[in-house]
């Protein structure tokens, strides 16, 4: 999980470098938020993620975002039939891809309203009912978590603050995330802060 962290933040100053020279409004920031994966079987107390982002305006009305966040914490997991574990680690590196629609309500009013969405690819490490079983099956009584890369989905809706000649940008969002895992789609829901600089 380390090396992917590692590959993703390099990839993303990358991309950040290459579009910083090709588009007057770009920007680079950071994020951070708190978060709640819940499934069929997983169930977690709510976890901080953080992560980078670019921000590319090839569009003067919409605002497209790659980036990354990456989420630790603590889950439980329930399967049913008596087979339960818990306090397991669950990790989740999402890569993501999104477009945000600030609506103008007035002129010049440096706070927007802004709707949006995208998809992620997910490196995650969790507990599936499979891999639980087989572990369990051969005498493993405490199975480690495996891992899995996984795509899914996210709708957001928020806030965009930019105040007027200053190079940088607040947005407050919430965001309702899909994953599709092996046996179960996990909610990976939560509210997020972003600082932009350089639009």
């Amino acid at each position: 999980m380390n090396r992917r962290i590692v590959s993703a933040v390099a990839a993303i100053a990358l991309v950040a470098l290459i579009a910083s020279s090709a588009s007057a409004q770009t920007g680079i920031g950071l994020r951070y938020g708190s978060f709640q994966p819940e499934g069929d079987y997983i169930t977690m107390d709510a976890a901080s993620a953080f992560g980078a982002h670019v921000a590319l305006g090839f569009i003067p009305i919409l605002k497209f975002q790659l980036g990354a966040e990456y989420l630790k914490g603590t889950a439980n997991y329930d399967y049913g039939g008596g087979l339960v574990l818990t306090d397991q680690d669950y990790q989740s590196l999402a890569i993501f891809a999104d477009v945000r629609y600030p609506i103008s309500l007035l002129p010049l009013f440096p706070i927007k309203p802004m709707i949006g969405g995208g998809m992620n690819i997910n490196l995650m490490t969790y507990m599936d009912r499979a891999t639980v079983e087989e572990a369990i099956g051969g005498g493993l009584s405490d199975p480690d978590p495996a891992n899995f890369t996984k795509t899914g989905y996210h709708i957001m809706f928020g806030l965009l603050f930019k105040p007027p000649i200053l190079p940088f940008s607040i947005t407050a969002e919430y965001r309702i995330q899909k994953i599709k895992l092996e046996d179960e789609t996990v909610s990976n829901n939560g509210v997020l802060f972003g600082l932009t600089f350089g639009f």
